[in-house]
């Protein structure tokens, strides 16, 4: 029996799952089975920042490319959460399942199950609490790095509260459009030595542009999953580097030929709203009031 199983066994805990990741994942080369059978590809999300929970049920493409995307839309997909809550999502099409029975709730763990062509997949994530982020400063730089070109800077400043490590990813929007997916995932973690960690968004903005920055907690095994996903898109310039290799997934198969993939994720969200303006510095504090110029004892 699956430590998933057996934790569902003990809690009767029930599904909940989801988000929609909007690109088909591609498994690499090292991972495909047999004659590159496409395998079924599950990504989930809820969070206590948005009114539907989402799932997102795929096949894979191969590593190079070649073939399109396929949506699967006659999956039997359940949510449940420990309160004993459950919903049946609604499917919308192009394999998007989604439902507004079950909310996200800090502390809840929720456990998500996919039924396929006779194949079960299941996942459960527990919702870490909200970021430590105090405040976010907007300044303008003549470059951040040598690649990057003049421009505003956004930097988030956090803090630990206590020792716990916390897992953390940043997502955002720029003039309604999410400026980073798969290819750039901006991820943290809060073991910094001293009590104040600043990350700055690799990305420059202009006067004018609308920001969203949405600091996004995982849990250890979906951050581990994101990290491992974030290699396939970097390389370290060694003729020595590792081939590539699919991230582990939290997903539970009853395939036992066929490892899952895709993700389950439970996540608070805390976000900052804000226009970039022609103030050298801004800083944006929680309650999303900006204050122009510099005010040190924030920090």
């Amino acid at each position: 029996m699956s430590k998933i199983r057996e934790i569902i066994s003990v809690l009767t805990v029930s599904i909940f799952a989801t988000i929609a990741a909007t690109s088909c994942y591609e498994p690499s080369d090292s991972m495909v089975f047999g004659n590159g059978e496409k395998l079924y590809v599950v990504e989930g999300r809820v969070t206590d920042a948005d009114s539907m929970a989402t799932v997102v049920v795929s096949k894979s493409v191969k590593a190079d490319g070649e073939g399109d995307c396929e949506y699967v839309d006659d999956a039997i997909v359940w949510l449940r959460d420990d309160k004993g809550n459950s919903a049946l999502l609604e499917n919308s099409g192009k394999g998007v399942y989604q439902t507004s029975e079950i909310k996200g709730t800090v502390g809840t763990r929720y456990l998500l199950t996919v039924e396929i062509d006779g194949q079960n997949i299941s996942s459960i994530d527990k919702m870490p609490v909200p970021a430590y982020a105090d405040s976010i400063v907007v300044e303008y730089k003549d470059s951040y790095t040598i690649f990057d070109t003049i421009g505003y800077y956004v930097s988030i400043y956090s803090t630990q509260s206590d020792d716990t490590l916390q897992y953390y990813r940043v997502e955002v929007e720029k003039n309604g459009k999410k400026l980073n997916d798969y290819s750039s995932l901006w991820l943290f973690e809060d073991t910094h030595l001293s009590r104040v960690f600043k990350m700055t968004i690799p990305h420059n903005f202009v006067e004018g542009d609308s920001v969203v920055v949405g600091i996004c907690s995982l849990s250890e095994p979906v951050y581990e999953y994101f990290f491992g996903l974030s290699k396939q898109f970097k390389t370290n310039f060694s003729n020595t580097q590792p081939p590539f290799t699919n991230p582990v997934s939290n997903l539970a198969t009853s395939d036992s030929e066929a490892p899952p993939l895709g993700y389950f994720l439970a996540s608070s969200v805390l976000k900052f709203s804000f226009v970039i303006t022609n103030n050298k510095r801004t800083v944006v504090v929680r309650n999303l009031d900006a204050i122009s110029e510099e005010n040190p004892q924030l920090f």
